[in-house]
C-alpha cells in the first residue's frame, strides 16, 4: 500500500499541493506523480482537471523516451551474457543496419552521428517505419561516430532490433520477462496493461483541447512506445541507483556494479543552444545524468504527442521522483517535487510561459522549398509556440517562446538550411513548405511547424482531431 507520508517533515499533503500547483500552472489535463524512498514507493497522487475523469495512480501514461534506458538494460544483459560487446559495430549483429560502423556503446550514448528522427513524416504522430523500411530509408549520418553527442531516436531502434535478433522475440516481450516482471512493474507495457489516460494538446491561448493520435511505432518502438505509471517508474529508478528493496531480484536483472557503470557520465549533452548557460546534463549508457548543484540524479525524460514524463533518481540518497502528464506541451520536470522531498523547498521545474497570440494565417498543403522570405514571427510545434527571426545574413534563429526551451540557429550549408549552432536540431534540415508562393509550414528535422496550432489547412502528420480544437467535456 502506498503511504500518505514520506517523512515526518514532508507530509504527502505538501507533495500533493505542489503537484496541483504544477498541474494548474501548466494547464495539464492530468498530472500523476510518485515518490520512492527507502527502497519503496511511499507516495503517489494524481491532479486532474474536473472534466478529465477521475484518474488514479494506477492509470498509465505514455512515457516516451523513458523507454530508452529500459532498452539499454536489455542490451547490457546481452553484454553480460557475452553475446554482444559494447565495442562491437552494430553491423556485426545487424548487417542491414544504417550506420553499421557505429558501435553499440556509441548508440547507447547518442554519439553514433545518426540523425535525430526517422526519415519521413513526423513519426511520433504519423507512425514509425518497419525494420525493412528503416534499413532502406537512407538514414543520414551527420557526424562520424564518436565525434559528438547528437540525440538519435533511430539509434535506439537499432538497439531494439539488436535485442530482438539475439533473443528471438519482440523487444517488449524481452523487457517484460527480463525487467518489468522481476522489478514488479506490472502496469508497464508496449500497450496499456490496465487503465490509462487520454493524451491531449492544450491550446496555448484558449481553453481548448485537441486529441492526439496514438499510432503504432513498429521498428521505432524502442525509441519511445512504452506506457507506464509513476509508481512503476519509481520502482525502475530505485533499481537504477541500487535502492530497491528486493536486492536479490535486482541483482538478477543486472548487478549493481553494472548499473553504476551504466550511469557514468560519458558525454556532455550540449543542447542548450546559442544562448544557453552552463552544462548540467550528461549521458551515460542509455540514461540521463543530471547535476543540479550538489544533487546528481540518474533517469530520463520522455515526450510524445499528448504526453510528457520525467524520472530522476538521486544517486546518493536513493530518493526517486517520477511524474507523468497528459499534455503535449508538458509540465516542466520533477525538480520541485524532489527538492521538496529532500527539504530544499518547492523549487519550480522548467517554467511554462504563456503562448504567443495565434497568427491569423491559414494555408493549403504545399511543397518544401529553401526560401526564407516571410517566415519571421510565431510558429507552433503542435501547441508549443516558437519564435523565428531571419537576420541580415539570412540565418534563421528558431527559439522556443518558453524559457528554457529548444533553440537552434540555421544557415545555408551545401545549398540547404542546416542547424549550425546549438540545440536539438544542430545539423538537421529546415525546409520551408509553401502554398501559392507563401510559407505555410516548416519541416524541421521531420517535425511540422505551423502558423497556428495544428493548422488543419496544412498536411499535419497523423492528422488533426476530427472536431478540431474544442472545449473539453466530461470523460464518459
Amino acid at each position: 500500500m502506498i503511504q500518505s507520508q514520506v517523512a515526518s517533515t514532508v507530509p504527502g499533503s505538501a507533495l500533493s499541493g505542489l503537484l496541483r500547483e504544477l498541474r494548474d500552472g501548466a494547464r495539464v489535463p492530468a498530472l500523476s506523480a510518485a515518490v520512492g524512498r527507502g527502497g519503496e514507493v511511499v507516495w503517489a497522487d494524481v491532479a486532474a482537471a474536473p472534466w478529465a475523469g477521475e484518474p488514479t495512480p494506477e492509470h498509465a501514461f505514455r512515457i516516451g523516451s523513458i523507454t530508452k534506458p529500459m532498452i539499454a538494460v536489455a542490451v547490457l544483459r546481452l553484454v553480460a551474457d557475452g553475446a554482444v560487446a559494447l565495442a562491437d559495430p552494430i553491423g556485426k549483429h545487424l548487417p542491414d543496419a544504417p550506420g553499421a560502423d557505429a558501435t553499440v556503446r556509441q548508440l547507447l550514448t547518442h554519439t553514433s552521428g545518426l540523425q535525430a528522427e526517422f526519415p519521413g513524416p513526423w513519426w511520433e504522430r504519423h507512425g514509425g517505419p518497419s525494420w525493412d523500411e528503416l534499413a532502406a530509408s537512407g538514414l543520414e549520418r551527420l557526424w562520424e561516430p564518436g565525434d559528438r553527442y547528437h540525440y538519435s531516436n533511430p539509434g535506439f531502434a537499432l538497439l531494439g532490433r539488436l535485442v530482438e535478433v539475439h533473443r528471438g522475440r519482440p523487444w517488449d516481450e524481452v523487457l517484460r520477462d527480463e525487467l518489468w516482471t522481476p522489478l514488479g512493474m506490472t502496469a508497464t507495457g508496449r500497450v496499456p496493461a490496465g487503465p490509462h489516460v487520454t493524451g491531449y494538446a492544450v491550446h496555448p491561448d484558449q481553453d481548448l483541447v485537441h486529441h492526439e493520435p496514438v499510432p503504432g511505432y513498429r521498428a521505432a518502438g524502442p525509441a519511445g512506445e512504452v506506457w507506464s505509471t509513476p509508481s512503476d517508474l519509481v520502482r525502475f529508478g530505485l533499481w537504477l541507483v541500487g535502492a530497491e528493496s528486493d536486492r536479490d531480484a535486482g541483482e538478477a536483472v543486472l548487478p549493481l556494479a553494472v548499473r553504476r557503470d551504466l550511469a557514468v557520465p560519458r558525454v556532455v549533452v550540449d543542447d542548450a543552444g546559442p544562448a544557453g548557460g552552463p552544462w548540467a546534463t550528461a549521458h551515460g549508457l542509455g540514461v540521463r545524468v543530471r547535476q543540479d548543484g550538489t544533487v546528481r540524479t540518474v533517469g530520463h525524460g520522455g515526450s510524445v504527442p499528448g504526453f510528457t514524463a520525467d524520472l530522476r533518481a538521486d544517486v546518493e540518497t536513493g530518493d526517486v521522483v517520477a511524474v507523468c502528464g497528459a499534455s503535449t506541451a508538458g509540465f516542466g520536470d520533477g525538480t520541485g517535487l524532489l527538492a521538496l522531498l529532500q527539504g530544499g523547498g518547492a523549487v519550480a521545474g522548467a517554467p511554462v510561459a504563456e503562448g504567443s497570440p495565434v497568427a491569423e494565417r491559414q494555408g493549403s498543403n504545399g511543397q518544401a522549398s529553401g526560401g526564407r522570405a516571410g517566415i519571421d514571427g510565431t510558429w507552433y510545434w503542435g501547441p508549443v509556440p516558437f519564435l523565428v527571426r531571419v537576420d541580415a545574413a539570412g540565418r534563421v534563429d528558431l527559439r522556443s517562446a518558453r524559457s528554457g526551451g529548444r533553440g537552434t540557429l540555421f544557415d545555408v550549408v551545401r545549398g540547404e538550411l542546416r542547424g549550425v549552432d546549438g540545440g536539438y536540431w544542430l545539423g538537421e534540415r529546415l525546409r520551408v513548405v509553401e502554398a501559392d508562393g507563401a510559407p505555410v509550414a516548416l519541416d524541421i528535422g521531420t517535425f511540422h511547424f505551423t502558423r497556428a496550432p495544428y493548422d488543419a489547412g496544412t498536411a499535419v502528420p497523423g492528422g488533426v482531431d476530427g472536431v478540431g480544437w474544442h472545449v473539453p467535456g466530461p470523460v464518459g
